[in-house]
């Protein structure tokens, strides 16, 4: 019997460890999956649900917490929670340095607890824990937090399951950094994106190859382009030479530029002002890998810049101008009395008749333009009334109508109805858009079509409503090198014109607190904008000169 006895307690022990060896092949085994699986995941709060769920795996325990250390580093916040039902981690903390799990943090050591109410540093969260295991998260030497199991049975976990454990927290805690260095990234890598997609300026990027690699909503405005129809293309595919020396001045000799101004032109044939910078993009070598081209669009602050001077000009020329016409006025007309007398007194032949009469021609003529610029220099003071300015616009074409059928110009209104009332002088408004469709007739020598159009706009700038009124024809267009002149006072291309009908169309807009722009495309087209505001405190019968003083 005792030889019996020796036998089955050799057996017993072979059977103990062999059930000890199955075990921990099988902790192994399911270690080096759950390396895999948690090695395949960079989402934080997923590979923390994973690693909370497996260490149970690994060690057979009822209940597991993941807990990192908090920005403060004083405090241990719960991130993951397993089996410890009716708890939420939202509100659980542990100060580093109490507790089995805050006292491993601190140390950077683990700890095996068989029997927790034997040991003095547990804090107890559920009555039926028994026995513990808390393993330091550590990488680079450098703690990050804990990770806990517990059981319902004393002396639960074993010595291999400490250190299956510490060799899952060790490639957790690795992993865990990786994942938050990740999400850094991420946040910074959208953080830059955000700034570029919302930014006012234009950006887009291109490779060594020449071709685009990225582009903003902002750069596809500017130059009128769709971000899929241009990515992967050569970029002497999409824009102009300009631009397309700038890149390759920058990757061949990596030159850059700062703020150049160059004239653009879009696909729809219009042309912007841009101020280009470029900047070279580097790899961490410090090798070129690409160039980066920011762009602003300057055309509205360049047609603000012409504004004030064109404003300036006017002001000056007009106090000028008053003075000529005032010097020109008097001795003209005594001229024009001693020419028109002798005339009359002398006999002429046929031949002195011509002169006298080409005298007179010129006087008249002369006098046209002093009236212009007396007309432009001090155009009197402007009664108005609120009303409805498309009936102003009718009345203009109707005084013009058949002078547009002569020219074989057919005209298309699309008046906005029910329009708000604006303040204006009916005659003033009268003398703008008859001048407008002047030019228009002018423009459209072989005929043609003229486009008015009337609606209510945005303005963007103060998101205020405006009263926007359209004159557009597809006549000879304006040439680009003209295109700053066309409101300076005597500024004309016609071998009969005064070159004041725009300075005094813009001048009348002006005392009415209204703006004239034009665009035009040569040989294709001018359009003339004129805006109004639509809120104003002006009242009825009120002299616009005088307030402007």
């Amino acid at each position: 019997f005792s030889t019996f006895a020796q036998h089955v307690s050799i057996i017993i022990e072979n059977a103990i460890l062999q059930a000890q060896k199955k075990r921990k092949m099988d902790q192994l085994l399911s270690l080096q999956k759950l390396s895999k699986k948690t090695t395949s995941t960079l989402n934080l709060r997923k590979l923390l649900q994973i690693i909370s769920t497996n260490a149970l795996k690994i060690t057979r325990a009822s209940h597991g917490m993941l807990l990192l250390i908090d920005s403060e580093c004083e405090y241990l916040k719960v991130v993951s929670l397993k089996g410890y039902k009716g708890i939420s981690k939202k509100n659980c903390k542990i100060r580093i340095g109490e507790g089995i799990v805050g006292w491993v943090t601190e140390k950077g050591i683990p700890l095996l607890v068989n029997d927790v109410r034997k040991e003095p540093k547990y804090i107890e969260v559920i009555q039926e824990i028994k026995s513990e295991l808390a393993v330091p998260l550590i990488s680079e030497e450098k703690v990050l937090g804990a990770l806990g199991v517990s059981s319902t049975e004393n002396a639960a976990f074993s010595q291999d399951d400490l250190e299956l454990l510490m060799i899952f927290a060790s490639h957790a805690a690795t992993l865990i950094k990786n994942a938050r260095l990740y999400e850094e990234i991420i946040t910074e890598r959208n953080f830059a994106e955000n700034i570029i997609e919302s930014s006012p300026n234009g950006f887009f990027t291109v490779g060594l190859d020449r071709k685009i690699s990225a582009i903003n909503p902002m750069a596809e405005e500017i130059f009128n382009v769709h971000k899929t129809a241009i990515m992967g293309r050569r970029v002497s595919e999409v824009f102009e030479i300009d631009i397309v020396d700038i890149v390759e001045s920058a990757l061949t000799s990596e030159s850059i530029i700062s703020d150049k101004e160059i004239i653009a032109k879009r696909k729809d044939g219009s042309y912007i002002i841009l101020g280009v910078s470029s900047s070279l993009l580097r790899s961490h070598a410090g090798s070129v890998i690409g160039v980066l081209v920011i762009v602003r669009d300057l055309t509205d602050l360049k047609k603000t810049e012409d504004l004030i001077r064109r404003m300036d000009r006017v002001s000056s020329l007009g106090q000028l101008s008053a003075g000529i016409a005032h010097e020109i006025r008097n001795p003209l007309a005594s001229i024009n009395f001693n020419v028109q007398m002798l005339s009359k007194k002398l006999s002429l032949d046929e031949k002195l008749q011509d002169i006298m009469d080409d005298t007179l021609i010129g006087i008249n003529r002369i006098k046209r333009l002093v009236k212009g610029i007396h007309d432009f220099a001090k155009p009197g003071s402007t009664l108005v009334h609120k009303g409805n300015i498309n009936n102003v616009i009718v009345d203009s074409i109707s005084l013009l109508d058949s002078q547009l059928k002569k020219k074989k110009i057919k005209t298309y209104v699309n008046l906005q109805e029910e329009i708000p009332s604006v303040i204006f002088d009916p005659l003033k408004m009268q003398q703008v858009f008859i001048n407008l469709i002047i030019n228009a007739m002018e423009a459209m020598p072989e005929g043609g079509i003229l486009k008015i159009t009337s609606r209510i706009e945005n303005n963007y700038k103060n998101d205020a409503g405006q009263l926007v009124i359209y004159f557009t024809d597809n006549g000879i267009g304006i040439p680009s090198q003209n295109y700053s002149k066309i409101f300076d006072p005597f500024f004309t291309t016609k071998p009969e014109g005064t070159g004041l009908g725009l300075s005094i169309t813009h001048k009348i807009l002006e005392q009415h607190n209204a703006l004239i722009d034009a665009e035009s495309i040569e040989k294709k087209g001018t359009t003339f904008i004129i805006k109004f505001p639509i809120n104003t405190d002006m009242k009825d019968e009120t002299s616009l000169q005088n307030i402007n003083r």
